[in-house]
C-alpha cells in the first residue's frame, strides 16, 4: 500500500506540475493512477484485514459500498489499459489522422467510469452484512462475528450469469482488444520500411541506426510486458471468482477459503505498482527529448519532412516521394514518429 501510494502519488504530482505531461493520451494514464490510489485506500487494506480476522468491522454501509468501489476500480483499470492500446493502435496505423484531443480523452474516461459503475450496481444490491449464525443450521453453535457476503441473489443462475458477464467485460474482452492492438503494432514495427529501406539507412549515421533499433526493441518489450502484466495481475483473481461462482472449487481452495482468494487479491493489487512504471516508460521518450540534444538537428529535419508529407497526403491519398526519390507512406511516417523521434 505504501509503495502504491508513493508511486502513484508521485506520478499525480508530476502530472499536475509538468505541463508537458498534460496530453490527451496521458489522460488515460492519469485515470489508471487515480484508480490505483482508490484501490490503495480501500481494497488493499480492507480485504486482507477481513480475510485474516474473519470479521467485518466496517459497518453495513461499507459492506455495500466497498465491493462496488473495488469492482468499479478494476473495470476502470482494465478499460483504461484498453483505451491506451486502442489509442496507440490508431496513432500508429493512421498517423495522418488528427490526434485525440484532451476533451475527447476526458469524455472517453467519463464514459468508462459511468458504464463501469452501472455494470457493478448489482454488487451494491447483493452484498449484505449478516451474523455468523446465518451460515450454520439451527440449534448448532454459530460462527462468531459479522460477515459481508453476497446473499441477495434469486438463486444460483442469476449469480452465475452475472459473474460470467463480469469476467467477459472486465477481463476477456479487454485482453482480446489489447492483444490484437499490440500484435498489429508489433507486426508493423517488424515490417519497418524506414529501417529496412537501404537508401534511407545509408542516410543515417551508425549512432542513429543503433538508436532506432534500440527504440524498436524497447517498444517490443513495453508492449509485450503490458500484456503479460495484465494477464499476470488479473488472471488468478478471475479464475478464483469463476470457480467460486460455479461451485467448482478444488480441495485446496475449499480447505483454505480465505487464504487463496487473498493470494489472488494480492497479485491483482500489484497493479498499483506496475501502473506508475507504465507511466514512466510511456513518458520517458518525451523526457529524453528535452534532456538529450544529440539528435536535435535530425529531428528538426524529420519534423519538417513529416509536416510536408502529411500536408501532401491530406490532398492526395497516394504515396509521396521525397527529394531523394524513395517512398514515404503511412508506415514510414508512423515509424519515423515511433522510432526516430
Amino acid at each position: 500500500m505504501f509503495i502504491g501510494i508513493t508511486g502513484n502519488g508521485g506520478v499525480l504530482i508530476a502530472f499536475t506540475k509538468n505541463r508537458r505531461l498534460r496530453s490527451a493520451r496521458n489522460i488515460f494514464l492519469l485515470n489508471l493512477i487515480i484508480t490505483d490510489l482508490l484501490l490503495c485506500v480501500t481494497a488493499i487494506p480492507v480485504t486482507p484485514w477481513y480475510a485474516l480476522t474473519k470479521n467485518w468491522t466496517f459497518g453495513a454501509l461499507m459492506c455495500r459500498l466497498m465491493p462496488l468501489s473495488n469492482s468499479c476500480s478494476v473495470f476502470v483499470t482494465s478499460w483504461s489499459l484498453t483505451a491506451i492500446a486502442i489509442d496507440k493502435f490508431v496513432h500508429i496505423m493512421g498517423p495522418i489522422r488528427a490526434p485525440v484531443s484532451i476533451g475527447q480523452a476526458s469524455l472517453v474516461t467519463a464514459f468508462i467510469w459511468v458504464v463501469s459503475t452501472m455494470i457493478n450496481i448489482p454488487y451494491l444490491m447483493s452484498y449484505e452484512l449478516v451474523d455468523g449464525a446465518y451460515y450454520v443450521p439451527n440449534n448448532t453453535a454459530p460462527f462468531c462475528g459479522l460477515f459481508c457476503d453476497e446473499i441477495n441473489w434469486n438463486g444460483e443462475t442469476p449469480r452465475r450469469l452475472y459473474g460470467s458477464a463480469v469476467v467477459l467485460l472486465q477481463f476477456v474482452i479487454p485482453l482480446t482488444i489489447i492483444t490484437y492492438c499490440y500484435t498489429r503494432i508489433l507486426a508493423k514495427v517488424a515490417s519497418d520500411m524506414i529501417i529496412q529501406n537501404v537508401q534511407f539507412r545509408k542516410s543515417l549515421s551508425t549512432a542513429q541506426r543503433e538508436e532506432a533499433t534500440n527504440r524498436r526493441k524497447r517498444v517490443n518489450y513495453i508492449l509485450i510486458g503490458m500484456v503479460i502484466a495484465f494477464i499476470g495481475c488479473w488472471l488468478p483473481l478471475t479464475v478464483v471468482n469463476v470457480l467460486k461462482d460455479f461451485r467448482l472449487e478444488p480441495s485446496f481452495l475449499l480447505e483454505q477459503p480465505f487464504f487463496w482468494p487473498l493470494v489472488a487479491h494480492v497479485i491483482a493489487m500489484s497493479t498499483v505498482i506496475w501502473n506508475p512504471l507504465l507511466f514512466f516508460w510511456l513518458t520517458k521518450r518525451k523526457k529524453a527529448q528535452t534532456q538529450t540534444p544529440r539528435f536535435s538537428v535530425s529531428l528538426n529535419v524529420f519534423g519538417t519532412t513529416i509536416s510536408r508529407i502529411n500536408s501532401m497526403q491530406r490532398k492526395s491519398y497516394n504515396s509521396t516521394y521525397n527529394s531523394a526519390g524513395f517512398v514515404f507512406n503511412d508506415i514510414s511516417i508512423s515509424l519515423l514518429l515511433l522510432l526516430i523521434i
